[in-house]
C-alpha cells in the first residue's frame, strides 16, 4: 500500500509540469498574447510593447517559462488585474469561506448519505434503493455552478 501511494505521490509531479507547460503555451497562445489579453481590444501596438517590457515577455520563451515556474513555486502569483493586490492575498480572502462551505458540504453528504445508503442496503433493488440511485446520479449529472445558482435563488 505505501509503495501505491508514494507511486501515486511522484505521478504529481510530471503532472503538474505539464498542466504548467499547458496553461504557460495557452496564455502565449492568445490574441496579442497575454499583454494584448490584459489590455483589451483598445491596445495599441505601442501599449502592448510597454507592457511587455514591463512583464517579461521579451525575453526569450524557455526564459519567461523558467521565470513562470519560479515564482509559482514560491508562491509568487502576481498582482489582481482587478484590485492590485497579491493573488496570494486574495486567495487568503476567499480560503474561510471556502472552507466552510467545503465542511458544510461534507457535514450534509454524510447526513444523508449514511441513513440513504443504509436504507438502499436494507432494501436492495427495493424503491429506497431505486431511488437513492436516482437521486445520487441527479446529484453527480448537475452541474456545480447551476445547483449554486438554483440554490441561491
Amino acid at each position: 500500500m505505501l509503495r501505491f501511494v508514494a507511486r501515486r505521490l511522484l505521478q504529481v509531479v510530471p503532472t503538474l509540469l505539464i498542466l504548467s507547460v499547458l496553461l504557460f503555451a495557452w496564455l502565449r497562445s492568445l490574441p496579442g498574447g497575454p499583454a494584448g489579453a490584459l489590455l483589451g481590444d483598445k491596445a495599441t501596438p505601442e501599449s502592448i510593447a510597454a507592457l511587455n517590457k514591463t512583464l517579461g515577455l521579451d525575453q526569450p520563451i524557455p526564459i519567461q517559462y523558467l521565470h513562470y515556474l519560479g515564482r509559482a513555486l514560491t508562491g509568487d502569483f502576481g498582482a489582481s488585474l482587478v484590485t492590485g493586490d497579491p493573488v496570494i492575498t486574495e486567495l487568503g480572502r476567499a480560503l474561510p469561506g471556502t472552507i466552510e462551505l467545503s465542511l458544510a458540504a461534507l457535514l450534509l453528504a454524510v447526513a444523508l448519505g449514511i441513513p440513504l445508503g443504509y436504507l438502499a442496503a436494507r432494501h436492495r433493488g427495493g424503491i429506497w434503493d431505486n431511488l437513492t440511485i436516482v437521486g445520487t446520479l441527479v446529484g453527480v449529472a448537475v452541474p456545480v455552478f447551476f445547483l449554486g445558482y438554483v440554490l441561491k435563488q
